[in-house]
C-alpha cells in the first residue's frame, strides 16, 4: 500500500483492482509518485483493474497531462491491464479533465465512468457482456427488443392504445433509420441482444448532444446494464463534445436518469405534448 497527502493507493486482492484514490489535487512530484505506486502495484498483479477515485480531485498540469499520455499510459498497457474506472461524483467540476483522459485513454484500455467502486467493478467484471456499434443484422432483434421493453415496462405508466401505437411504429427500418444518424450502439449477453442505447447531435449542433432509444430487456433491468449503456454513451465523442446533453425521457425513465445526473429541463417535471419529459446535463 502507497498512501501521501495526496492520495493512497492499494491492490485489493478479493477483486483483483488497484484502487488509487486522490484525497486533493496534486502535481508534479506529488502527482507522479502515488501514480508510480499504483503503476508497481499493476505491474505486480498482472491484469487487474485499475480504478481511480477522483472525487476529491483530479486536475492536472500540463506537464503532469503531457508524462501521463507519454509514459504512464504505455507502461500501464504492459501490466496486462485492460479496465480503466473512473469514480465521479452524479455532478462533477473536472468533465473536462475527466473527457480528455477518457479520450486517451480509451485508446487502450475499456474506460468505466460510475459513481461508486462497486459498481466498477461489478461492470468490469461482466465478461459475458459485449457493447458494440449496430449492424444491419441486428435491427430485428433491436425491434423486438424495444417493443417487448415498452409492452411490459412502459404500459404501467401511459395508456395502452398510445402504447400499442408507439410498439407499431418501433420497426426494424425506424431501428436503421435511428442508427443512420446517431452512434448507435447495442448490449450483447452470449451474443443475444439485450439492451441499446444512442447518441447523437442535438438538432444538428455541434456542441449540444441528445440520447436516445435506451431500453434494457425487462429479464435484465436492475443488473447495471442500464449504467453500462449510458457509460458507453457517455465516453462517445458526441457525448465528450457537448456542452449539454438532453434526453427526451419517458415517464418510466425518469428516476433513472436521475440518478445518473440529469435534471428536468427548465425545472419541467411534467411530460409535454409528446408525453415524454425533457431532461438535459450540463457540463
Amino acid at each position: 500500500m502507497f498512501e501521501s497527502e495526496y492520495a493512497k493507493s492499494e491492490y485489493i486482492e478479493k477483486d483483483n483492482v488497484v484502487l488509487h484514490v486522490w484525497k486533493k489535487e496534486a502535481h508534479f512530484d506529488d502527482y507522479r509518485d502515488p501514480v508510480k505506486a499504483s503503476l508497481e502495484m499493476l505491474r505486480e498483479h498482472k491484469n487487474s483493474i485499475f480504478i481511480v477515485d477522483a472525487r476529491n480531485g483530479f486536475e492536472d498540469v500540463k506537464e503532469d497531462v503531457e508524462w501521463g499520455f507519454e509514459w504512464f499510459l504505455p507502461e500501464l498497457k504492459k501490466t496486462g491491464c485492460k479496465v480503466w474506472g473512473f469514480i465521479l461524483p452524479e455532478v462533477s467540476d473536472i468533465e473536462g479533465e475527466i473527457d480528455l483522459w477518457t479520450r486517451e485513454v480509451e485508446k487502450n484500455f475499456r474506460v468505466i465512468r460510475a459513481v461508486s467502486y462497486d459498481e466498477i467493478v461489478a461492470l468490469a467484471k461482466s465478461e459475458s457482456l459485449t457493447v458494440r456499434r449496430i449492424e444491419d443484422s441486428d435491427a430485428k432483434a433491436v425491434s423486438d427488443l424495444i417493443r417487448k421493453t415498452i409492452s411490459i415496462s412502459n404500459k404501467k405508466d401511459y395508456p395502452e392504445d398510445m402504447m400499442d401505437q408507439l410498439i407499431k411504429s418501433e420497426t426494424p427500418e425506424h431501428v436503421l433509420q435511428m442508427a443512420g444518424w446517431t452512434h448507435f450502439y447495442v448490449v450483447l449477453e452470449d451474443d443475444n441482444i439485450i439492451g441499446c442505447g444512442a447518441i447523437g447531435p442535438f438538432w444538428g449542433k455541434e456542441d449540444e448532444s441528445s440520447l436516445f432509444t435506451i431500453f434494457v430487456d425487462p429479464d435484465k433491468q436492475g443488473k447495471g446494464i442500464g449504467r453500462l449503456i449510458m457509460n458507453t454513451l457517455e465516453s462517445d465523442e458526441y457525448f465528450l463534445r457537448a456542452k449539454r446533453i438532453e434526453i427526451p425521457a419517458s415517464i418510466t425513465g425518469v428516476p433513472f436518469y436521475l440518478k445518473m445526473g440529469y435534471h428536468y429541463k427548465d425545472g419541467i417535471s411534467e411530460p409535454d405534448e409528446e408525453h415524454l419529459i425533457r431532461m438535459e446535463k450540463n457540463r
